[in-house]
């Protein structure tokens, strides 16, 4: 079976949402139990038989595993926004202050971006900023130009100029600090030292080598091999897996096609070789049966950010569907420990088999990237998509362009994902001429405030008409009618499972916004953290008709073809109660002056209800009522030959219902060959809406069947 064989065998399994707030609280209890009993500036790194952790000192500059305590405190803060762990996160945060400084180790990512860059991204103090600027200039003085390798591991006399595929997970700070502030030369090291990896580390098939290592001189390589591995030509999975993190991540920085390349290649060469429950051998080559679950919690978070970069859609569902497989099999017993037998997460971790150090215990770094890859699944509970938006700090990156030409009355549609506890996060839209650099240059915002609400722009301020709560990890479709002449839009909301609320009717654009004449940018705006949500499936919808008041000023045309057995269907929404609405169609060659023109017409009338013309008077085979600002769906059957027609309406939540059964054409309207023309007329402008309008000829299925 080849590597898309071994792929499609798997499809996710059990692991969801509940699977992950399961893990989570196991992770509380233990994380404030590790805490309790842990002096501050000691940081945990492998389990030991009497259920204590063996710990690493702050001041320790060759060790590797310190930042990913304080990084687990991080991801529970960023999970609950509880104070209480944010106090835990900065007090095992600060005493690696020191590390910013230390120029003897490649390993400053992993101490560094997993505690004070997550404190960064968190917080916005721009002293975690400093030390990692600071740190990232350490970490570029171990960059050897006539290589063009970070090196590494000055502690083993045995190598001379070495590389190894650990650093590729410590690029990050070189590329974050390039981008933060730092030296723009950092980035160009990191890429270089990437490229080096994926010509010397990653073998044709896609397996890899732990160690080169080079004449410093002349750039010779003089061993390629391993150190934690089982053999030189073996992979050793740990390794293996910092390479498919790692090329991801470089390709997020740089959008490199070469690194996502080298992502693709390494990642289905593992998954060719992995075992059938997603966690693998501690080497993909050993004869030993012995698993390594910090290996497949590294990939399982790589696999989950890399199935968004991936360009066909296949493949990121099945990237997706293994990371949940190896999640489903992490979170089971035979991998979870829920007792204080461990004071870790995983059971079943690896350190270093050859040295016979750290076999089969929990690993710091395996619970880190464990709760890592559970943030990322509630962040994206489905396999990526190509309409998915996430929210950004920064106005350029938040800014989506819908285009110029979605002009005068138009309807939006979206889904949206809150991904954090509360937000203060904003979805705003400009003019297409509108560079946005502030909140205030914004039309039309919607809100999900900081108390757990949705509101809306009205005005100078934020108001709802009614009350709805959002839930983190919800989906919650909005609809939006803009009408950018008069100035003003209405909001709707679905919750999840429920029906559509109204959340603003006819709300005022901002006060002192610039002018607006199309529905030009998007901005999604984040109101603490990069991807605070998500919004997918965003369209905006040019066929919104207003009623008029008059038929002829309410005539649309359809064109002279639409003959034979048409089906017409279409969203209406009334947006007063009661009202005298007519909705009705004539043939082309018909100017439209009153209700007598009209063959076939359906009526929101003043008693509340829909009726229809049924040849000589109104009727009604059902009692469908309507009330203000809900959408219903109407489905039309009109057979011309025939004379008659059918109508059914789906009120908002509900199932459809038949309002005209085969009912017959006005009995005084001119003749009605085709359906070229529609009228929307009521009272007075804008009294009810017609959205996606659509006519399509009728199959035989769809026909009305005449009553006997």
């Amino acid at each position: 079976m080849g590597a898309w064989g071994a792929l499609a065998a798997h499809p996710a399994l059990a692991f969801d949402n509940a699977a992950a707030e399961r893990v989570l609280e196991v992770a509380r209890s233990k994380l404030a139990r590790t805490a309790a009993q842990t002096p501050v500036g000691q940081y945990p790194k492998s389990s030991r038989p009497d259920g204590t952790w063996l710990l690493v000192p702050a001041n320790n500059m060759i060790g590797w595993t310190q930042g990913f305590f304080p990084g687990e405190l991080w991801l529970m803060y960023d999970q609950s926004r509880a104070t209480d762990w944010k106090t835990r996160a900065e007090t095992w945060t600060r005493p690696l202050e020191l590390q910013q400084y230390n120029r003897q180790t490649h390993d400053l990512g992993f101490k560094l971006m997993t505690s004070y860059g997550l404190a960064y991204r968190l917080t916005a103090d721009p002293y975690y900023k400093q030390v990692l600027l600071t740190a990232a200039g350490s970490l570029a003085s171990r960059f050897n130009p006539k290589v063009g390798i970070i090196s590494c591991c000055d502690w083993n006399p045995d190598w001379h100029l070495p590389m190894v595929n650990d650093t590729m997970m410590n690029l990050e700070l070189l590329l974050w600090g390039a981008r933060n502030g730092g030296q723009s030369g950092w980035r160009d090291m990191a890429l270089l030292h990437a490229l080096r990896t994926l010509e010397d580390i990653v073998r044709p098939n896609g397996s890899t080598y732990h160690v080169v290592d080079y004449d410093p001189n002349t750039g010779a390589r003089l061993f390629r091999g391993t150190y934690q591995g089982y053999a030189n030509e073996s992979t050793w999975a740990r390794g293996h897996a910092w390479t498919v993190y790692g090329f991801t991540m470089v390709y997020r920085y740089t959008r490199d096609p070469r690194m996502l390349d080298a992502a693709l290649r390494v990642t289905d060469y593992y998954l060719s070789r992995l075992s059938p429950d997603g966690v693998p051998l501690w080497d993909l080559d050993t004869p030993e049966a012995l698993k390594d679950s910090s290996t497949a919690a590294a990939i399982a978070s790589a696999l989950l950010e890399l199935s968004n970069y991936v360009p066909d859609a296949e493949r990121k569902t099945r990237y997706w569907n293994e990371a949940l497989r190896m999640l489903d099999a992490l979170s089971s017993p035979a991998y979870l420990s829920t007792t204080d037998a461990s004071p870790g997460l995983l059971l079943h971790g690896v350190g270093n088999r050859p040295a016979n150090q750290e076999v089969d215990v929990s690993l710091i770094y395996g619970d880190y990237y464990f709760l890592e890859a559970i943030r990322r699944f509630q962040r994206q509970t489905r396999p990526p998509s190509a309409s998915d938006w996430y929210s950004k700090l920064g106005f350029a990156a938040a800014t989506h362009d819908l285009g110029s030409g979605n002009t005068g009355v138009q309807m939006v549609q979206f889904d949206v994902t809150p991904l954090n506890t509360l937000l203060d996060a904003t979805l705003g839209y400009a003019d297409s001429a509108t560079s946005v650099t502030a909140f205030s240059q914004l039309s039309m915002l919607i809100r999900m405030n900081a108390s757990g609400f949705f509101d809306v722009r009205n005005g100078a301020s934020y108001a709802a008409t009614n009350s709805v709560p959002y839930e983190p990890l919800s989906t919650y479709h909005v609809r939006m009618l803009t009408d950018l002449a008069a100035g003003q839009y209405s909001v709707w909301v679905t919750p999840p499972g429920g029906t559509e609320i109204l959340l603003a009717d006819r709300f005022a654009f901002q006060t002192g916004a610039p002018p607006i004449d199309d529905l030009g940018k998007l901005v999604l705006r984040s109101g603490f953290t990069d991807d605070d949500y998500r919004v997918s499936g965003h369209k905006v919808e040019s066929g919104v008709w207003p009623s008029q008041p008059g038929f002829y000023l309410g005539t649309r045309s359809l064109g002279s073809g639409n003959t034979g057995v048409q089906v017409a269907e279409f969203d209406v929404t009334p947006r007063t109660y009661p009202l005298d609405g007519v909705i009705g169609y004539a043939d082309s060659s018909t100017l439209v002056l009153g209700r007598t023109e009209l063959a076939v017409h359906m009526r929101l009338n003043p008693a509340g209800f829909f009726d229809a013309y049924n040849a000589t008077r109104y009727s009604a085979s059902a009692s469908v009522p309507y009330v203000a600002n809900a959408t219903y769906h109407v489905r039309m059957v009109i057979d011309l030959p025939a004379r008659c027609y059918s109508i059914w309406i789906r009120p908002p939540g509900g199932a459809e219902v038949l309002l005209a059964n085969n009912f017959g054409f006005r009995s005084d309207a001119p003749a009605t060959d085709d359906l070229g023309r529609i009228s929307l007329k009521s009272t007075a402008a804008g009294e009810f809406w017609v959205v996606g309008h659509t006519l399509r000829p009728a199959t035989s299925a769809s026909s009305p069947t005449p009553e006997p």
